[in-house]
C-alpha cells in the first residue's frame, strides 16, 4: 500500500498566513523525510478552508525542498483555469520536479470561489470539458495549436516547456458517479475517492469501476484508486478522538457552509467531499496504531492500495500533526509496505 498526505493549509481563526504555510511546509517535508509515497495539495480560493490558492506554485517550491515524494493536485479546478497557461504551469513543475508530478483535476464545488472569478458555477460542467479537451490537444502536439471554443479561444499556442513525463503527467479525476467512474476507465485515468465515502458506499463504487474496467477489456490490475482520508494517531484510541474529534466536526461544519454558500437563485456547488455518508467512525482513521491499520487493512480489502491522508485541519495544533506524521513513519508505513 502506498501512503500519501493530502493538505490544504487550513488558516483556523487568530492564526497568521506566515506561521501557517511555514509549519504545513514543515509537515510536508517531513513526510518526504519520513518515506511517504506522495503530497498532495488542494485548491481553494476567498475562505479560510485553506491558504493554497495556486498548488501548482507551491508544488514547485516542494519540488526543491523534497527529493522522495511524488507530488500532486487533489485537485486543481479546471473550470477556473485558462487551460493553456495551467499547462504552462503544470509542465514547468513537471520539469522541475524531474517527473515527480501527478495532475488531479476537477470542477469544483465552493460557489462564493466561482463568484470571486466572476464565473458562472453552472457552467462548470462545460467548462471543464472544454478545458480538458484544450489540454489534450496540447499535450498531443509538438506544433502551434489554435482553438476556438464557447469559453477560451486562441490561435499559434506552443506552450513550453514540454512536460517531462510525455505525453503528459498522470492524470487524476475526482469522480465517485458511474458516468466518471466508466470514463476514468476508457480514458485510463486515476480515480480520486472524496473523504467522507463509508466502506459499504466504497465497495459499490469500486465494483462499478471493475465492471468499468472489464467493459473495456481491462482487468482490475489497471485500476488506479486514491482515496483519501481524515487520520490522526495517539498512543491510545481515547486520546487520538480527544484531540481530534471536535476540530474535525468543526473543519466538516465548515467545507459544508462553504458549499452551501450559494446566491439567490443560484446553482450549488454539488457534492462536498468531505460530506459523510455514515457515522463519523465509519470514514476517519483516529487511534492507536494498531487501530489505525486495522482501518487500513479494511481498506486495502477492498482493493484499494493508495491512500491519501488528512492529518492538518482546522485548529488542531502543529504539534498534534508533526506527531501524527511520527507515528504514522515509524508504526504504520513499514507494516503498509508489505501488503
Amino acid at each position: 500500500m502506498q501512503i500519501g498526505l493530502f493538505h490544504t493549509v487550513q488558516w483556523p481563526e487568530g492564526s497568521d498566513h506566515a506561521d501557517r504555510y511555514d509549519q504545513a511546509l514543515t509537515q510536508m517535508c517531513h513526510a518526504d523525510e519520513l518515506g511517504f509515497d506522495s503530497v498532495w495539495l488542494t485548491e481553494h480560493h476567498f475562505s479560510r478552508h485553506g491558504l493554497v490558492s495556486d498548488s501548482l506554485m507551491v508544488l514547485a517550491h516542494l519540488a526543491a525542498r523534497t527529493s522522495h515524494v511524488r507530488l500532486g493536485t487533489a485537485v486543481s479546478v479546471l473550470p477556473l483555469h485558462h487551460p493553456v497557461r495551467f499547462a504552462e504551469a503544470v509542465a514547468t513543475v513537471d520539469q522541475l520536479s524531474r517527473g515527480r508530478l501527478d495532475l488531479g483535476i476537477g470542477r469544483g464545488y465552493q460557489p462564493g470561489e466561482f463568484r470571486g472569478f466572476g464565473v458562472d458555477i453552472a457552467e462548470k460542467h462545460d467548462r471543464f470539458e472544454e478545458a480538458l479537451e484544450v489540454l489534450q490537444l496540447l499535450w498531443s502536439s509538438d506544433k502551434p495549436v489554435s482553438f476556438a471554443g464557447r469559453f477560451w479561444s486562441f490561435e499559434d499556442a506552443a506552450p513550453h516547456p514540454h512536460t517531462f513525463q510525455r505525453p503528459h503527467p498522470p492524470l487524476w479525476v475526482a469522480t465517485d458517479s458511474p458516468e466518471g467512474l466508466a470514463r476514468c476507465a476508457a480514458e485510463d485515468w486515476g480515480v480520486l475517492l472524496p473523504q467522507g465515502t463509508s466502506a459499504a458506499v466504497m465497495s459499490g463504487q469500486l465494483e462499478r469501476y471493475a465492471t468499468a474496467l472489464a467493459g473495456e477489456g481491462k482487468g482490475p490490475e489497471h485500476g488506479r484508486v486514491h482515496l483519501a482520508r481524515a487520520a490522526h494517531l495517539a498512543p491510545t484510541d481515547e486520546q487520538a478522538w480527544a484531540e481530534a474529534e471536535d476540530s474535525y466536526k468543526d473543519f466538516l461544519g465548515y467545507a459544508d457552509k462553504l458549499r452551501r454558500a450559494t446566491s439567490a437563485g443560484a446553482a450549488d456547488g454539488g457534492r462536498n467531499p468531505f460530506e459523510l455518508d455514515a457515522d463519523l467512525r465509519e470514514s476517519v482513521l483516529f487511534g492507536s496504531p494498531d487501530t489505525v491499520l486495522t482501518g487500513l487493512r479494511r481498506i486495502a480489502d477492498l482493493g484499494i492500495d493508495r491512500v491519501l491522508l488528512f492529518t492538518h485541519w482546522g485548529g488542531l495544533p502543529h504539534e498534534l500533526v508533526m506527531s501524527t506524521l511520527d507515528l504514522l513513519g515509524q508504526e504504520i508505513l513499514p507494516v503498509v509496505r508489505e501488503w
